[in-house]
């Protein structure tokens, strides 16, 4: 194993503010299937669960109603990609300058998202932040979180001691993928699931922000 380092950072709720168009992608998507509309906070709930395991849920477990919302909501997010002038979820502050400070620290840095591959890279792209990834893997590269599929794939990539990464994440299935993986979990307060559920499922250490986040990264792997 090499002395390399790693953060894995989740992307919607941890990297990106994305709840307002996942919630209207949802909703554009279950009137497609002729679900009822979730609520809110039943969507920002399965944030980071998966498309087609969110699909279930909306659906009563329906798999055909299920396939079709996870059909839907991803014609509906490439054609919003796709225009230019359309705009995107922003990035939450500080986000782009810590993984630019990361990297120049010597971190490696890598994204595992329960996202599609499409959907990530038009989002890097848009953000100007593609040149600051080393690794990436979604949904549709391995078995998404809470498996730890995306975390070990992307130790291995590089050859990286499991006490050489950290996950970085706001919901349960980052955590439970970090545990399974065996690999250090820092969960964010700023994003869709509570604190104390986070670290009932393993957070070592909730960041407060971005710069908090950094210092103790460093703390973590010197």
């Amino acid at each position: 194993m090499s002395d390399l380092r790693i953060a894995l950072f989740d992307f919607d709720g941890t990297l990106c503010d994305s709840a307002s168009s996942i919630i209207r992608l949802t909703h554009i998507a279950c009137k497609k299937a002729d679900v009822p509309l979730p609520d809110e906070q039943q969507i920002r709930d399965n944030i980071g669960e998966g498309l087609f395991a969110a699909g279930l849920n909306y659906s009563s477990g329906n798999e055909e109603k299920a396939q079709i919302i996870f059909d839907e909501y991803r014609i509906a997010a490439r054609q919003e990609l796709a225009d230019p002038e359309k705009p995107v979820d922003p990035l939450f502050d500080g986000a782009k300058q810590t993984l630019e400070k990361l990297s120049e620290e010597g971190w490696l840095i890598g994204i595992v998202t329960n996202k599609g591959r499409h959907g990530l890279n038009k989002m890097l792209e848009r953000h100007n932040i593609t040149a600051l990834i080393d690794v990436s893997f979604t949904a549709d590269d391995v078995t998404v979180k809470p498996a730890p599929d995306m975390a070990i794939a992307a130790i291995n990539h590089f050859g990286i001691a499991p006490d050489r990464a950290v996950m970085i994440g706001d919901t349960i299935n980052d955590a439970l993928c970090a545990k399974s993986a065996n690999i250090a979990f820092v969960g964010v307060d700023w994003g869709y699931h509570h604190n104390d559920v986070l670290i009932e499922n393993g957070a070592i250490y909730i960041a407060s922000d971005f710069q908090d986040l950094r210092v103790n990264l460093n703390r973590l792997v010197p």
